[in-house]
């Protein structure tokens, strides 16, 4: 699928994108020239993304609609957590559902993930490390597009979805937390 300048984007690296321009390069002089998205990432002031139209890895799709998170949210119950005992498999799990690439699997590993830590802290242990870097990133990419899809603010953006998490989380129960 193309897209437009002035397109609204999710960048598999670095979140929502826009269109700036599209443009042949040649860049970091391998000697062959591509026609290239240049995206401005919509959180990070200053940044510029370069993307090949064709022939790239990194992934691309459009900024899901306002809908997608009230439905997430609205239907928070049915978004399932991630469960396994071994946390080596664990941490496999959240990278496989991470690369599906939607909000909903984004929206499941951090689910997950806030359950765990918030299970810990209740029995007096310490959060996971690696639990904390999986909210991180998966968090952020949750976040940023829910705040821009929905019209607010990241913090606002996080702050609701976790506290509908919280609302709904009193009968989860998860494995290796």
């Amino acid at each position: 699928m193309e897209y437009q300048v002035g397109d609204y984007l999710v960048h598999e690296g670095s979140g929502v994108c826009q269109i700036e321009d599209i443009d042949d390069m040649e860049l970091m002089g391998k000697g062959s020239r591509k026609t290239y998205y240049c995206m401005s990432p919509v959180f990070k002031a200053g940044a510029k993304v370069f993307t090949p139209i064709t022939g790239s890895t990194v992934r691309l799709r459009p900024v899901a609609e306002a809908e997608t998170f009230t439905k997430i949210l609205e239907n928070i119950d049915d978004i399932k957590c991630i469960e396994e005992p071994n946390e080596r498999v664990l941490q496999e799990r959240f990278k496989e559902v991470m690369s599906e690439f939607t909000p909903e699997a984004m929206a499941s590993v951090v689910k997950t993930v806030l359950i765990r830590k918030w299970q810990r802290i209740a029995a007096g242990k310490k959060v996971m490390a690696i639990d904390e870097k999986v909210l991180s990133l998966a968090g952020r990419k949750l976040y940023e597009e829910m705040a821009f899809s929905m019209g607010k603010d990241v913090s606002a953006a996080r702050d609701l979805f976790e506290n509908t998490v919280k609302e709904h989380s009193s009968q989860n129960v998860l494995l290796g937390a």
